[in-house]
């Protein structure tokens, strides 16, 4: 089975109910974040560290949100700023 088809099998296994598919909404919208904030941070070339001094946060915290962990819109914009970026929510 190709791997696209085993990823719609556990997707569909993992959305079958409405909890679990908020659940998994839920993950994947972090996960999404996640990514595009380790992407801006090192498209500025900027390590962990660096990120947490510029925005005022610890290091452990810049990790945090880089492991999809459930973190604060307050520190997610600290670290947009931070990165010269404008932290935008929208629901569709």
């Amino acid at each position: 089975m190709p791997k696209t088809e085993k990823l719609d099998s556990l997707i569909q296994e993992y959305t079958d109910t409405p909890q679990t598919k908020v659940e998994y909404e839920q993950g994947k919208t972090r996960l999404i974040a996640a990514h595009r904030f380790m992407k801006a941070r090192e498209a500025a070339g900027l390590s962990q560290r660096d990120l947490a001094n510029a925005a005022g946060v610890p290091q452990r915290t810049v990790a945090r949100v880089e492991l999809a962990d459930n973190t604060s819109l307050a520190t997610l914009e600290k670290l947009a700023t931070a990165l010269g970026k404008k932290l935008e929510i929208s629901l569709n």
